[in-house]
């Protein structure tokens, strides 16, 4: 029998059933072997590909990720020169993201639900008889030319910089996305001149040290003064075999996608205060001023843990606007919990206890039409993580999971600190309002509860969460 050729392939899949799919698939394959290597993010993708030189195929999920799809990763890998044949691999047909994604330089483009081992294997040894074909007209200068040729024909608006941002050569796409005539309007000057501030410019070169790529949104201006909004993705490169190193970015336009955004967040958050209010009325277990509360204390985490180098990539302002705006649905699982075990005046009995940890697991369910759809939404995806998690402790002594660390998202361990120390100073039906002092007290005796970040945080600037707490009554 003949041996098997051993490929190299880097599964961009969200799913690790379907990964394992591929890797079952491998085996019973006739002509070739699978070597399955995994990645999730466009960041982790091109930091393997980096390192990794001897792929053989990329096979890339479409609906991989929730803030970029399959053809932006495709068109930023493309972008970025890199040359591995691509097959797309989606969960549905649709013959309009097929063309785009062939358009974009992929190789074939399966749906998983009509994927078998012969299909998968003939599309491989499709995509790799054409790459080998390609490679025949660009042998004398494979690397030069492949990557000159994916960034003049490049989807993505494209520019080349030197590290200071002096620009140094644009594609068409930059002058037709930025309402430039000639590219000698824009040849020489800085990038941050073309951004909505010179900050942002400052923020990408600061995350860059040290890293090879950064993905991220910003704020741009075109030649008419007219504000739109970026994908971007920088990566650090060399150009036709100098040692130097230049900055690439290629840039898609998702103006469209965020006007629309914003408005659905405005809808869906104006629904949620007003479900968040009404669970409250109707459970008579705290007020208003308890959710608005929260939801200033964790303004105040998020805002100070932005400044710390952990997540300063992962926090930026609209997290902070959409963490606050989540805490405030945090206990609306309590709507469904009987009155008489959330107003006992005593300590409650191990069933009692039982049905009251029920209440984030019951809170996810009432919420699940708006959550159902949640795709990409930042917002949605943090009201899920505070409404199911925020009672979970960072030494696993929580529930309902019983999560630990950072297993926990970071939103419910935001949350859970702020929550905590409203209710240790408010009024409940089994104890008195403590002091500001004794709540301080408790959360440091406790403190093998927290993000040991998070703790330190509220206990430096514990004042600040008093002066919230006098305030919002």
């Amino acid at each position: 029998m003949e041996e098997k050729k051993m490929i190299q392939v880097l599964a961009i899949e969200d799913d690790p059933f379907c990964v394992s799919i591929y890797r079952h698939y491998g085996d019973k394959m006739k002509q070739f072997a699978l070597n399955v290597h995994h990645s999730v993010t466009l960041q982790d993708s091109l930091a393997f590909l980096d390192e990794h030189r001897d792929m053989d195929i990329i096979l890339l999920d479409y609906r991989v990720h929730s803030t970029i799809t399959g053809l932006q990763i495709l068109q930023h890998i493309r972008a970025k020169g890199v040359s591995v044949p691509v097959i797309c691999v989606t969960g549905s047909g649709n013959e309009e993201v097929a063309v785009q994604m062939m358009k974009a330089g992929a190789s074939d483009y399966l749906v998983k639900g009509h994927l078998s081992p012969d299909i998968l294997e003939k599309s491989i040894a499709y995509a790799l008889d054409r790459f080998q074909e390609e490679k025949k007209v660009v042998e004398q200068e494979k690397t030069s030319v492949l990557k000159e040729m994916a960034i003049k024909s490049s989807l993505n608006a494209l520019c080349i910089m030197d590290l200071s941002g002096k620009i140094t050569y644009i594609n068409p796409a930059f002058l037709k996305m930025w309402k430039y005539e000639d590219e000698s309007e824009v040849i020489n000057k800085t990038f941050k001149e073309f951004l909505g501030s010179e900050e942002e410019f400052k923020m990408v070169l600061d995350s860059l040290q040290g890293k090879k790529n950064w993905l991220g949104e910003l704020s741009a201006k075109r030649k008419n003064g007219e504000e739109f909004f970026l994908q971007a993705l920088f990566s650090r490169i060399e150009l036709q075999g100098q040692h130097s190193q230049e900055l690439m970015a290629s840039f898609i336009d998702i103006t469209q996608m965020k006007n629309v955004e914003t408005k659905r967040e405005a809808l869906y958050k104006g629904i949620m205060e007003v479900f968040a209010l009404r669970a409250e009325e109707v459970g008579n277990v705290e007020t208003a001023g308890h959710i608005h509360r929260v939801a200033e204390y964790t303004r105040l985490i998020a805002a100070k843990l932005k400044d710390i180098d952990a997540f300063k990539d992962y926090i930026n302002e609209k997290y902070i606007n959409d963490v606050s705006y989540a805490s405030m649905l945090h206990d609306v699982g309590k709507w469904r919990t009987p009155n008489e075990i959330l107003l006992k005046a005593g300590k409650l009995t191990p069933p009692e206890w039982e049905i009251m940890k029920q209440h984030p697991l019951l809170g996810a369910e009432m919420l699940t039409p708006l959550l159902k759809d949640k795709g990409s939404n930042q917002y949605l995806k943090l009201v899920e993580s505070v409404v199911k998690y925020h009672h979970e402790n960072w030494d696993g002594s929580g529930y309902p999971q019983g999560l630990k660390g950072e297993d926990i998202p970071l939103s419910a361990r935001i949350v859970s600190l702020a929550d905590v120390y409203d209710a240790l100073t408010s009024n409940r039906a089994y104890r008195k309002e403590l002091t500001h002092e004794e709540a301080v007290g408790i959360i440091e005796q406790e403190k093998h509860k927290f993000d040991p970040r998070i703790l330190k945080i509220f206990l430096e600037s514990h004042w600040e969460f008093k002066t919230i707490r006098d305030k919002i009554t």
